[in-house]
């Protein structure tokens, strides 16, 4: 067993599946966290989120449960780096690649969507791509299962991408995710966030009261019709964005054939 990741609140580990003559990926819960009262149920939805969709833009996950104290998932093995790290090498990405990497994303989560589970949580470090380019969504730690209306209480995505109505305590649905698309969207093409700020509050602030820059500010060779694309997923008002990943998808297709054009629709 190898460590292959460390996160805020727990470890991952390389495996191998004697069984099966497979390796994966194991997920285990910090200690420190295994008695918290919102870290746990935060854990069992990460498991029961991802273990409810099958689709190749999203992370397998093929069992999880507890053991003398320990949390664990078990999980599809991906190498590759996060987004987050491909972004930091590149400095910024080509429109092509972004488009590309962005139609992977929104079709995971349109395949979580369709199972009435809402991220709430996208960003460039939960975002993997693999060696041979496949795009992985995870960490579906703070997800919603509108279902079931299960949910992580007063727990917050990260506040670079977090949309104005999860920064205002306000309920979360698809459009939510979304605007974090949105939001990872600009950082792909600029390598910059949107809003920084001094503290977590004054970023969160910023979501809520502040329209989004151009990303053309950062990156002028940006298209006009993909900077409209992303003004139209970082609205402030869920109204105004896509409807839904399926629509979105649409129109990030139509870039690939023609990218110089602008025939974003409001």
């Amino acid at each position: 067993m190898k460590k292959i990741s460390t996160g805020g609140m727990s470890y991952v580990y390389k495996v191998k599946d004697f069984k099966l003559n497979r390796f994966g990926a194991v997920k285990i819960l910090k200690q420190e966290f295994s008695v918290n009262v919102d870290f746990v149920p935060r854990f069992r939805i990460e498991a029961q989120a991802a273990a409810g969709i099958m689709h190749p833009n999203i992370i397998d996950v093929y069992d999880a449960g507890e053991e003398n104290g320990f949390y664990y998932i078990v999980m599809e093995l991906v190498e590759g780096i996060t987004l987050m790290e491909h972004i930091e090498q590149k400095g910024r990405l080509s429109v092509k690649e972004t488009v590309n990497i962005a139609i992977q994303i929104s079709m995971g989560l349109g395949a979580a969507h369709n199972n009435r589970i809402i991220h709430r949580d996208v960003r460039p470090p939960n975002i993997i791509i693999s060696r041979e380019g496949t795009v992985k969504v995870t960490n579906f730690g703070i997800a919603k299962m509108t279902a079931g209306n299960r949910s992580v209480p007063n727990i917050m995505g990260s506040v670079h991408n977090i949309s104005p109505e999860q920064a205002s305590g306000g309920s979360s649905d698809e459009k939510s995710d979304i605007y974090s698309l949105g939001i990872t969207i600009f950082e792909m093409l600029t390598g910059n966030v949107p809003f920084d700020g001094e503290t977590m509050v004054d970023v969160a602030i910023r979501h809520i009261r502040e329209e989004i820059p151009s990303p053309r500010e950062y990156v002028p060779e940006i298209p006009v019709g993909l900077e409209q694309f992303v003004c139209r997923c970082c609205q402030k008002s869920p109204d105004r964005r896509y409807r839904s990943m399926q629509e979105l998808i649409m129109d990030l297709k139509q870039f690939l054939i023609s990218l110089d054009e602008s025939f974003v629709e409001w």
